[in-house]
Order: structure tokens, then sequence, then C-alpha cells
């Protein structure tokens, strides 16, 4: 979000930003893509993917029941849908999206926040449901996450993970390959064996879904990293 809008109301989506190319290479190479908008995204990233401005909106208070930020967070996900829909890029227009995901990893701050997190959490999935792409929306380690969204599991090993419904797939959208550099902490390392053992248990045990996170890493030559973790994401 950070990256694509700087300022309130002014898109970026040109060079490294350019969203509409990337999938579209995607597409090209014969691959699906799972469209994790978040907006908050987390993923190592400075401020979790958040625009600086948006902690100085009068009122405004993070990932809760709170109307200056839902309604922010409401603009930039219908941004990002209206753009794939505009291009055909969802399965349902014959385009590579064949997933997306709405918030991310919510759940245990849920359970921190108590009925605002909980009432936050059922707008959020009727929100995104209800921009209409053709294709299933998915929330990670969100037990709670109302029909038809559809919860799923992030972690080393998922195989005792359970979907909360029966109508809906057992799904993994973060298998960790290995995990983040700290300063002053030791490379992290998980042998390719264990990561294929996990995957086979997975799918033993009636996985459908496997992503990979990450299968491509590498140094970060601009300063969005959190803290404390050091410029590499290569896992």
């Amino acid at each position: 979000w950070n990256g694509h809008e700087p300022s309130p109301g002014k898109y970026y989506f040109e060079d490294r930003y350019d969203l509409v190319r990337f999938i579209k290479l995607v597409q090209q190479a014969g691959l699906y893509v799972h469209l994790r908008i978040g907006p908050y995204v987390c993923a190592e990233w400075n401020f979790g993917g958040f625009p600086v401005w948006l902690k100085y909106v009068p009122g405004i208070a993070f990932r809760t029941e709170n109307k200056p930020f839902m309604d922010a967070m409401q603009r930039f996900t219908q941004k990002i849908v209206n753009m794939m829909k505009a291009e055909r890029l969802f399965q349902t227009q014959g385009g590579p999206i064949i997933l997306s995901q709405i918030e991310n990893e919510f759940g245990p701050v849920e359970w921190e926040i108590g009925a605002p997190g909980k009432a936050y959490t059922k707008w959020a999935a009727n929100m995104a449901v209800g921009l209409g792409t053709g294709v299933p929306w998915v929330m990670c380690k969100q037990d709670d996450a109302p029909d038809p969204v559809i919860n799923t599991c992030n972690g080393y090993y998922c195989e005792d993970f359970k979907p909360n419904s029966n109508n809906k797939p057992k799904m993994w959208t973060e298998n960790w390959t290995g995990w983040y550099t700290e300063f002053g902490g030791a490379v992290p390392h998980r042998p390719a064996e264990d990561l294929a053992f996990s995957v086979a248990r997975f799918i033993q045990n009636g996985g459908s879904f496997i992503n990979y996170y990450m299968y491509h890493g590498g140094p970060q030559l601009q300063i969005y990293e959190l803290s404390p973790k050091k410029d590499s994401e290569d896992w």
C-alpha cells in the first residue's frame, strides 16, 4: 500500500510497482496468482505495508472497527480489484488470479482486542466478497473467517490444520521455507528434506493448496525492512 499510494489518493503503479505487468508476466509463464491484497501485508515490510500518512488521518485506529481506517482500506482494496477487472485478470475473466486474500494473520490480534476485532473481521470479509471478483477469498491465520471466506494456515507444518467448515478446502498460504535474519542473530536454515516432508504430510492429510514463503529471496537494497530485521530475504 505504501508503495502504491505514497500520498492520499495519489497512486503509483510504474516501474517495479507495475502490478498489472507483473501479473501478465506470470500468466505468460503459465502460472496462477494468489493475489494477497491485504492491504495490511506484514511481509517483514516497514509498517506492514501501511503508508505513513495513514497514521495522521484524524481519529484513525488500525485494524479494528474504526470508520476512518475501514474507509481507507476499502478504497485501496477496491482500487486494486478494479484494476484487475479492467485488465481481465481474474480467473473468471480468463486471467491467472485464482484466489484473493483480505487482511493478514489477524486472528491473534482479534483474540487480543475482542469484540471490535470480531466486528472488523466480519466487515472485512463482507467487504471483500462484495467486490465481486468471482474467485474465492481467503483469510490466513483466521480461524473464524466468515463464510464463504476460507481460513488458511501459515507455518512450518500444517498437516493438522483444519478449515472451519467442511465445505472449505484445506489450504496452506505460507509454508515457511526459512526465516528472516535479525541483527546479532544466526542465519536461520531449514533443510530442504524437512520442507519436502512437510508438504507430503500436508497432502497426505487432505491438503489441496500450498504456497511457499519465500520461494525466491535476496537482499533488499532499499530501506523497507521492519526492525530489527536485516536487509535480506535470502531464505
